[in-house]
């Protein structure tokens, strides 16, 4: 069975699987924006939700750096959070 990434309407095939700590994992599927969303052992989240600045690239497999929270997705514009500016 093929993976797909756990972020909405994202299909990429290049995966990184939650982390274990579980207050990382909580901070990760809370950017989500998914309802009633709980990540498994085999979610997994694809590359592109990660800035490049988030990645190890020192060895043979690029890795997520410890700690880094996801931040990059293409949300429908029903979820996307509206900024406030103060003047």
């Amino acid at each position: 069975i093929p993976k797909s990434c756990a972020a909405w309407g994202c299909f990429k095939r290049s995966f990184h699987k939650f982390p274990k700590d579980k207050g990382l994992q909580k901070q990760w599927e809370t950017a989500l924006i998914r309802e009633r969303f709980s990540a498994s052992s085999s979610t997994v989240l694809c590359s592109e939700h990660f800035r490049q600045e988030d990645f190890d690239r020192t060895g043979q497999t690029v890795r997520i750096r410890k700690g880094v929270i996801l931040s990059v997705f293409c949300f429908p514009a029903h979820l996307q959070k509206v900024r406030s500016t103060r003047l």
